[in-house]
């Protein structure tokens, strides 16, 4: 990713509450589906972002969390943010690209990604995770899934061009099992979480539009912002964020 675009996201996102669709009530309703998590030892956070998700699993758990990043700016924050909260013994925050995790076999009771899978698609990052949980460990994960069998041909268009691997929520299923995990749950995002993230969002792009030059990282990027806004807007009904509640079998190979 080239240092501008880096420079762009961070500074557009980084003071932001969510750098994606979520909120807390989400987060520990996923969490509800785990067993045992009161005393799961190290927990995963990848793509942490600024770190929402992170505080809440460190409030309703006792692990030692991981978060993982590739942008340093959001560690920052969250960095920030740990020590303030007296959290800082608990979370410790890692640069490094969800492609390459530094991390050894088995470390894990649970891994955790909201919103974030995407970057490296959906079934690759289940394949590719699953080394670094624990037998009988869980991985949860929310990624965008289309709700409904048939949509208009425009939705369809902007999301097979920006994100392809989107699919029906049974394909996600299907996706979990061919890939050795035992599907545990699966549930979709309120309304309210997309608002926790597109409101900041649409303020935001308010008060800069205007303000860079035509040809300006920034200004390629907001354009990119508001055309999807205008999509969920228009066509949010036909998609939404699913919560994945996936269990890695003892005795797993």
């Amino acid at each position: 990713m080239e240092q501008e675009i880096i420079e762009t996201i961070i500074d557009f996102f980084k003071n932001n509450e969510r750098q994606g669709p979520g909120s807390n009530d989400a987060t520990i309703r996923a969490l509800n589906f785990v067993d045992d998590y009161e005393n799961f030892k190290n927990i995963l956070d990848v793509g942490c972002g600024t770190g929402s998700q992170t505080f809440a699993l460190a409030q309703k758990t006792n692990a030692n969390i991981f978060a993982v990043d590739l942008l340093p700016g959001f560690l920052k924050v969250l960095d920030e943010r740990a020590t303030s909260s007296g959290l800082q013994d608990r979370i410790t925050t890692r640069e490094a690209n969800m492609d390459n995790l530094p991390f050894d076999s088995e470390t894990f009771n649970m891994i955790w990604s909201e919103g974030a899978i995407y970057h490296i698609g959906f079934e690759k990052g289940l394949l590719q995770w699953n080394r670094f949980l624990k037998e009988g460990g869980y991985l949860v994960v929310s990624e965008l899934s289309w709700i409904t069998n048939r949509r208009p041909q425009e939705v369809t268009d902007y999301w097979m061009l920006n994100y392809p691997e989107i699919d029906l929520i049974s394909n996600k299923m299907k996706t979990i099992e061919q890939s050795g995990y035992l599907p545990i749950g699966c549930f979709t995002l309120p309304s309210s979480a997309w608002d926790n993230y597109y409101h900041p969002v649409i303020k935001k792009v308010a008060s800069s539009i205007g303000k860079q030059s035509n040809d300006s990282p920034m200004a390629s990027f907001l354009d990119r912002v508001v055309e999807e806004i205008f999509i969920y807007q228009k066509y949010g009904r036909f998609y939404n964020y699913a919560f994945y509640i996936m269990k890695k079998p003892y005795g797993s190979y």
